[in-house]
């Protein structure tokens, strides 16, 4: 009920009984005296709705309103004690009503704000005790990538040295050998081996980039690079293949004139590991698309987006695992470089939601220079 109800309602309840005692012949006793007893329930509903002072006040106003026919009907030894007393006993009531009244708002009162903090204390617990799992395992995903670029690098020397022999030797014996005959069916086993040494090699060489991710100190000025430049010499790098693959790339370069805390050739490596898995993920063509969102808490954010197939969402969570590809010829090492890159810049990168028709899109927190 809204308090002008309130109001009215225990208004009418007073008015009634008053009415009623001035309209009544003052010799009819009974009559009257249930007419007293009402005026207890407007006396009671004050107090219970507005608090001691509500239930004082409306005592008040109805001994008020009841002393001039308390007055005419005082005749005998005891009426006007009994009557001065039912004045007194409203005021008792609308007080006492009044108070325990407020005690009990006081009490919810307060019991909802502790209901309140409890919550905000259990939010607050819940996130932190989320962040505590993330962290820990960061940790392990660090631990398992600090053992694995060990071994990545150990095994990448030696197989690469063998690996170069194995080249060079296939290549005089391809030149001193007879080649296939012109429509002949007899496959270029000289070719297939060169062609397999050269992936495994570039298999190899990602392996290295993994393993050999060197933090660089923010201050150094050699290891500052502006994100527009970096971008700009990617696409420069890329146009050819963006160019048979009909594929359009655009650079938000107001928002990206900012220079950060990385040096130009890891930048551009970053740069240039996403736009291929872009132009792999676009063979009939699409939009690559570069832009900033700000800056926040000392680190520009870019994001990075295109038009193509998409990640599966299966697949969202495992996308910077080492040796996890979507392809059938990839390495699984392209966004796990980039990651670690940027991990040992103190920036980050995220796989989020595409906006504005893109179907993939990263977003990077770079360390303002």
């Amino acid at each position: 009920m809204k308090r002008s109800q309130q109001i009215v309602t225990v208004a009418a309840l007073a008015i009634i009984p008053t009415i009623a005692h001035y309209t009544t012949d003052v010799h009819n006793g009974p009559a009257h005296e249930i007419y007293q007893r009402f005026y207890y329930l407007p006396v009671m509903l004050a107090g219970l709705w507005f608090g001691a002072r509500g239930g004082l006040i409306t005592a008040v106003l109805i001994a008020i309103a009841y002393f001039p026919h308390a007055i005419h009907g005082w005749h005998g030894p005891h009426s006007a004690f009994y009557r001065f007393m039912e004045v007194v006993m409203y005021l008792v009531v609308g007080s006492l009503t009044g108070w325990l009244s407020d005690r009990l708002r006081t009490a919810n009162d307060a019991e909802r704000r502790a209901r309140s903090e409890a919550e905000r204390a259990f939010a607050n617990l819940k996130t932190k005790a989320d962040e505590l799992f993330a962290l820990e395992e960061q940790l392990r995903r660090a631990d398992r990538l600090a053992a694995l670029g060990q071994l990545t690098a150990g095994l990448a020397h030696e197989i690469r040295n063998p690996l170069a022999s194995i080249k060079a030797s296939v290549e005089i014996l391809r030149d001193k050998a007879r080649p296939p005959a012109a429509g002949s069916d007899e496959p270029d086993f000289a070719g297939i081996i060169l062609e397999e040494t050269a992936r495994l090699d570039k298999t190899l060489t990602e392996f290295l980039q993994f393993a050999r991710v060197e933090q660089m100190r923010p201050s150094d000025e050699s290891h500052c690079a502006s994100v527009v430049i970096a971008a700009r010499k990617v696409f420069e790098l890329a146009e050819a293949d963006m160019k048979a693959h009909g594929i359009r790339a655009s650079l938000d370069a107001n928002q990206l004139d900012v220079s950060v805390a990385l040096c130009e050739s890891h930048l551009r490596q970053v740069l240039l590991n996403l736009l291929l898995n872009a132009l792999d993920a676009m063979p009939d063509g699409g939009e690559f698309r570069i832009h900033g969102q700000g800056i926040v808490e000392g680190h520009l954010i870019v994001c990075v987006e295109d038009t193509g197939s998409g990640i599966p969402i299966e697949f969202a969570g495992k996308v910077f695992d080492p040796f996890f590809s979507t392809k059938a010829q990839g390495t699984g090492l392209g966004l796990s470089i980039v990651e670690r890159i940027l991990d040992s810049h103190h920036g980050s990168i995220a796989l989020a939601a595409g906006e504005n028709g893109a179907r993939t899109r990263f977003v990077l927190r770079l360390p303002l220079a």
